[in-house]
Order: structure tokens, then C-alpha cells, then sequence
């Protein structure tokens, strides 16, 4: 039996800490990329969303700018603080993605992957993609494509962390530019 831990782009608003969030979507068809890009930018939050080590990751005026590859199982979601300064990338490996109703969705694999700005690459959620394993919500050959995804994107990652700052820096811009979803 399949569960699917869907995630829809515009997801974040339904946050109950975040009170207003505006949001963007283009469709690209570029060298460098094919697929959705979708803007969260929190304009008003309650409460800061930290992480156990301090690090923010939705706080008023800090942007999720997601990347749904048309041809990857890699979802990107690119966390910028209020002064638009990368906080980190995070990497969900999917078991798809598409689009549903004009939004873009991933269906998470459980494992992902964290880029952080020093170049650093870290493998998270391994015990949440077992215990998915072990409940039968993938098979085998899924739950050992997660890990080679996610390998091979480590490796691909490794020391390219001002390229993927270049690529993701672009894309918010163009994002800021634009007027309306």
C-alpha cells in the first residue's frame, strides 16, 4: 500500500504561526531549468520557525522559493532571511512531482538532503524513510532510488554550493520583479 505525503507549493500559508504570505509562480523553460517556480514570502509571521540549533527558517520577510523540475525527483526549496541572504538549500527527494489544480506539488520519498551555505551537504529524515519502508508505503526498488538520488546529489552538490547560490539567486530575482501570481 502507497501513502502519499503530497506537498503542494502553497502549503506554507496554512501554517498556523504564519498570518500573511504572498505568493508567486512562474513557469520556466530555460537552459538551466524547466518546470515551476513558486515564491512563499512571509510578509507576517506570529511565532519564528527555528530548528533545535537556532536556525531560522520562516520568520516575517523571509522567502521559500521551491523548484519543481519537470524531469527531476528532486524538489529544491532555496530559504532566504529578510535580507534576501540564503539561509539554506533543502532538497526533498520525491517520489513525483506534477501539478494539480495550477499547483505544483511533490510526493516526498521521506529522504532529503540540506545544502548549507559553507558548502556542507547533510542526509536527513533516513529514519523516517525506513520506517515508511517498513510500513510498506514504498517498495523496495523506491526506498533504494531515494538513496541514489540522493547520493548522486550529494556528490553533484559537493563544493558547488555558488553555483546553486547563482541559479537560485536568478530565479529569486526574477521572482521579486514579477508582479502577480
Amino acid at each position: 500500500m502507497k501513502i502519499n505525503k503530497r506537498r503542494f507549493a502553497n502549503s506554507p500559508k496554512k501554517r498556523a504561526n504564519v498570518l500573511a504570505v504572498e505568493q508567486k509562480m512562474l513557469e520556466i523553460y530555460e537552459n538551466d531549468f524547466c518546470g515551476n517556480v513558486f515564491l512563499n514570502d512571509f510578509t507576517q509571521v506570529k511565532n519564528p520557525t527555528l530548528l533545535e540549533n537556532g536556525l531560522c527558517l520562516i520568520d516575517a520577510n523571509y522567502k521559500w522559493l521551491q523548484f519543481y523540475d519537470d524531469d527531476s525527483k528532486i524538489c529544491l526549496t532555496a530559504i532566504y532571511n529578510e535580507k534576501n541572504e540564503i539561509v539554506e538549500w533543502y532538497f526533498d527527494i520525491a517520489r513525483e512531482i506534477g501539478k494539480e489544480n495550477g499547483v505544483p506539488y511533490e510526493d516526498d520519498l521521506y529522504l532529503d538532503v540540506v545544502l548549507k551555505p559553507n558548502g556542507e551537504t547533510v542526509l536527513l529524515d533516513e529514519d523516517e524513510l525506513k520506517e515508511a519502508f517498513e510500513r510498506m508505503e514504498m517498495t523496495k526498488k523506491e526506498f533504494d532510488e531515494a538513496y541514489e538520488i540522493a547520493r548522486n546529489l550529494m556528490k553533484r552538490l559537493q563544493g558547488n554550493q555558488d553555483k546553486v547560490r547563482d541559479f537560485t539567486d536568478k530565479y529569486l530575482q526574477k521572482m521579486l520583479e514579477k508582479e502577480e501570481f
